[in-house]
């Protein structure tokens, strides 16, 4: 400790107290709330709003720390072993206690019981822990993952068992995933000829978590004030990855680059980054969090935020260093078997070299206890691209265009992805007619089809 950091102030793993409380709950709370996440440390001699340095009376040193000790001891359950020294700050001597994270987690202030009195850390204040923060503080106490119980629930149906079997061998791209698989995988269990499901399972199969869901959001300006399309995405959880994905393509800027014969279409953000992201956020998210994943799409960035924040004990420098501390693992697994995911700790590491090739800043990262968002800057620079639907994207239409082809035509404008049928259902025509404005549109030089039947979409061009 130093007069530098001091003079930075209090942080999410920083306290000063310029005294020794008397039976100071806030100060107990905080050596709770520390306990249940990064660890941290208080430092006693240094005030909290004006940073002076008043120290401890020498001669008092010894006696502070023994009642600082015995005070934690007699106030907190499970024990606490704090780490408490003394150092020396422009002549005046400071005591610091310093906190661990916590390996029998949740720790609680015995006067208040262990369902109210847990606490922890959200940026630089302290707060009572909510019932789903302090189940999972329970499971890593325990040393076992969320998503890898089995929690009451009615037993697996055979034809989405075999459904599960079939998805998962076609990621994989193996011949065949039985139920011998799943059972092996602790996806299922068999008991009394029944087979329950684990979280897990609900989650890749038919999904009856209530916020276990994606709300994708597209906002104008650089604000959450005015929306101008918005999503929800349910079902299993790898399929919500896919949709995600596909919302942002559909608004995000298309640029295009020709060789030869040859026209290739570059998104601004790199496909791999956006999918790497969203898989992140799906795979350690919380799940016992009353939340849902929001990705939320700004005129100048997009924001991916997951309930809870980083897991069992991970930094933000260790996260960013490509170490990583899994919080579903059953869920990660089968993303591995799948192919959804590579090698676990890899993300980060590729997600800032595709940037750094893309000319893209360094997606940025924060998290507290109760969420985590990853931040990603687009590109304003594009000579070349050609913009889908967006708010900023306002073609010209020729003059000279029939009702029905300038109806489709916004129509596509709101909905890039739409078929005909969904068209024609929305203007009053049939698929045909819709049809034949597709061409209309596309030979005016308005629209380009990007991408196959299934999954393709209407590029709107701009500047036309």
């Amino acid at each position: 400790m130093n007069i530098e950091e001091i003079k930075k102030g209090e942080t999410e793993t920083l306290e000063f107290k310029r005294e020794f409380p008397s039976k100071d709950s806030k100060l107990l709370k905080t050596i709770v709330a520390f306990s249940n996440g990064k660890g941290g440390r208080v430092v006693f001699g240094v005030d909290d709003k004006t940073l002076e340095v008043f120290g401890i009376d020498n001669g008092k040193v010894f006696k502070f720390m023994d009642s600082l000790a015995n005070m934690i001891s007699d106030s907190i359950q499970p024990q606490i072993n704090p780490r408490i020294t003394f150092e020396t700050i422009e002549d005046k001597t400071i005591v610091i206690t310093e906190i661990l994270p916590g390996q029998n987690q949740p720790y609680y202030l015995k006067a208040e019981g262990s369902l109210d009195g847990v606490y922890i850390r959200v940026a630089t204040t302290t707060r009572k822990a909510e019932r789903e923060k302090i189940k999972e503080l329970v499971l890593w106490g325990e040393g076992k993952s969320y998503d890898k119980l089995f929690e009451r629930h009615a037993p697996a149906n055979e034809n989405a068992v075999k459904n599960l079997c079939q998805v998962v061998g076609k990621y994989s791209q193996k011949r065949s995933v039985k139920l011998e698989n799943m059972l092996g995988w602790g996806l299922l269990k068999e008991e009394n000829g029944k087979l329950l499901p684990s979280v897990a399972y609900r989650l890749l199969a038919e999904n009856d978590l209530h916020f276990a869901r994606i709300q994708c959001g597209v906002f104008k300006g650089t604000d959450k004030v005015f929306f101008l399309d918005s999503k929800e995405f349910d079902g299993p959880i790898y399929e919500q990855i896919e949709n995600a994905y596909n919302f942002i393509l559909q608004h995000i800027n298309i640029g295009a680059e020709i060789k030869g014969l040859y026209r290739k279409d570059i998104p601004e953000i790199p496909v791999e980054v956006i999918r790497e992201l969203i898989v992140n956020a799906v795979m350690h998210r919380n799940y016992l969090a009353h939340s849902n994943i929001q990705v939320c799409i700004f005129d100048d960035r997009i924001e991916i935020t997951n309930p809870g924040g980083l897991y069992g004990g991970l930094t933000m420098e260790k996260m960013l260093s490509g170490i990583s501390s899994i919080r579903n693992e059953l869920v990660a697994d089968v993303f591995l078997k799948m192919g959804i995911v590579e090698k676990w700790g890899t993300g980060i590491k590729r997600i800032r070299e595709l940037c750094k090739e893309s000319g893209l800043n360094e997606v940025v990262y924060s998290a507290d206890e109760e969420f985590f968002t990853a931040t990603i800057y687009r590109t304003r620079k594009s000579t070349k691209s050609s913009p889908k639907s967006s708010p900023k994207s306002s073609p010209k239409v020729p003059q000279k265009i029939s009702d029905g082809a300038l109806k489709t035509f916004e129509e596509l404008k709101k909905n890039p992805g739409a078929t005909s049928a969904d068209i024609a259902e929305v203007i009053g025509l049939t698929s045909r007619a819709v049809k034949k404005h597709f061409a209309v549109l596309k030979e005016l030089g308005l629209i380009e089809y990007v991408g196959g039947k299934k999954n393709g979409y209407w590029i709107i061009k701009d500047g036309v």
